[in-house]
């Protein structure tokens, strides 16, 4: 964004700044899939329903969809390089005090914090990345960027699994502290502190506010749907003012994008830009692509703990095989993304996630772990031949001046995906289980109710892959990447 514009006092080194973004992407990642693991532990020690016990991953993506483009806007004001500090020191700040949580509306308001540090990470690491490295070089460092994005994944489950079965899973959230500590700390004295020109257009703050109660009614909304003890006519209500708030969000940027000149508020989300087909296109199958990811994140750990019966040290190693073939195929990815057309990549990858998404729906109540693992396998290669292509084609047709902007639109695309994975996998599980075990809820689980376990998370797969199988139509109809 306007970082752009400013006077630079000079090029920090390149390698660097792929350092302290990969430790921001590393542990952030790392979180989300350790958090994933110990979901039905968190559950089982507050006695708390699934759609309860989903808050805890629930606040953080909320928090970071919500905040996102704010702190892409707000990066021409402050600088990337302050606001990715300040990111890595609260979201150290937010997971102690997640570790040091007594009950769960407690480690769901600390999640809050970490939340807001990651947006800050989010929204500013991808933009850092294309400074330091340019147009020609972004394929290549986008993929190694995911190899981050796998060990991050791969520590989570297999740490993770480990410390709850020989600890408890309040000491997960420690281990980020240390390391996003020194990170910050490194970022702050070597860091290059760009000096970005003064702000020539206000900030869109009630588009800001649109967007809030939009993602917070509709998230909330969603996430309540099946609990017994709601009123109906407050997801009415909310159902209500999700509807609301979307349209006077869109109305909103639209009239400020098309309508405004160079002294109008700037719009939260420029609609103009996503008259570049690659960007439309791309942010929403990204959104889908994770949003299929974080079905499987979230569902398989109960399956393989409630269904199967295994341990939680195995559980993170059955989850590792997702994170694995990422990191051995994230920079072929890349390679590719820079040597052939990034969305005939991306849509090739989108396919093996729909395969692998309909490998789901066959899993049985005797189904082998190394079985569910080989199912995780092609999916993770689906995921990684998609993410860095899709974002290498996107960045590369963006302007320099609104690279920030394109940056925090694909973050967001990102997280709205997580966000949605989690809230439509908790509603259509929870919906499918209480159909196929007369009224039960997940919190009353026991081996009787295996088969109904199995038919809701079938169902569950179903809809899902029909998102999977959309994206690959969607993608597919984009065109070949003009370069």
């Amino acid at each position: 964004m306007g970082q752009e514009t400013g006077k630079v006092i000079h090029q920090p080194n390149k390698w660097l700044v792929f350092f302290l973004v990969s430790a921001g992407v590393f542990f952030s990642t790392m979180d989300s899939s350790m958090v994933n693991i110990s979901l039905p532990y968190i559950m089982d020690d507050f006695n708390s329903s699934l759609g309860q016990t989903g808050w805890v991953v629930l606040m953080y993506l909320l928090t970071t969809s919500v905040t996102m483009l704010f702190w892409g806007h707000l990066a021409q004001r402050f600088g990337r390089e302050n606001l990715y500090t300040a990111g890595l020191f609260i979201f150290g700040t937010g997971s102690f005090f997640c570790s040091r949580a007594t009950s769960l509306d407690f480690l769901v308001g600390c999640r809050f914090f970490q939340g807001l540090g990651a947006a800050m990470l989010m929204a500013n690491g991808p933009a850092m990345i294309k400074s330091a490295f340019g147009s020609a070089e972004l394929g290549r460092s986008l993929g190694l960027m995911g190899i981050a994005t796998a060990l991050g994944l791969m520590v989570g489950p297999a740490v993770g699994g480990f410390i709850i079965e020989y600890h408890s899973w309040q000491t997960l959230f420690l281990l980020p502290v240390p390391i996003c500590t020194v990170a910050a700390l490194i970022s702050l004295k070597t860091l290059t502190r760009s000096a970005p020109p003064p702000p020539s257009q206000p900030f869109d703050w009630l588009g800001g506010v649109w967007w809030t109660i939009l993602l917070t009614s509709s998230t909330y909304t969603l996430s309540h749907a099946t609990h017994q003890d709601i009123q109906p006519k407050l997801l009415v209500l909310g159902t209500l003012l999700s509807c609301v708030a979307l349209i006077l969000f869109i109305r909103r940027e639209s009239s400020l994008s098309f309508n405004g000149n160079s002294t109008s508020t700037l719009p939260l989300i420029p609609t103009k830009l996503f008259q570049q087909r690659s960007l439309l296109i791309g942010s929403i199958t990204l959104a889908m692509a994770f949003l299929c990811l974080f079905s499987v994140l979230i569902l398989t750990p109960f399956y393989l703990s409630m269904v199967l019966h295994i341990s939680s040290s195995k559980i993170g190693m059955v989850m590792l095989a997702i994170p694995i073939t990422a990191l051995i195929t994230a920079p072929i990815a890349g390679w590719l993304a820079d040597k052939t057309d990034a969305r005939l990549v991306a849509t090739c990858g989108l396919s093996l996630c729909a395969a692998g998404l309909f490998s789901f729906t066959t899993l049985s109540v005797d189904t082998p772990p190394i079985m569910v693992a080989l199912r995780l396998t092609f999916f993770g290669v689906g995921l990684a031949l998609f993410i860095s292509p899709n974002s290498t084609m996107v960045l590369r047709q963006t302007a320099s001046r609104h690279t920030g902007t394109v940056s925090a639109i694909l973050s967001t695309g990102r997280t709205l995906g997580m966000l949605a994975g989690i809230s439509l996998a908790s509603f259509a599980f929870s919906l499918f289980f209480s159909h196929f075990s007369g009224g039960l809820d997940m919190k009353h689980y026991t081996d009787q109710q295996a088969g109904a376990f199995i038919m809701s998370l079938r169902f569950s797969y179903y809809c899902f892959l029909g998102i999977g199988a959309a994206a690959v139509i969607l993608s597919a109809f984009t065109g070949s990447e003009k370069r």
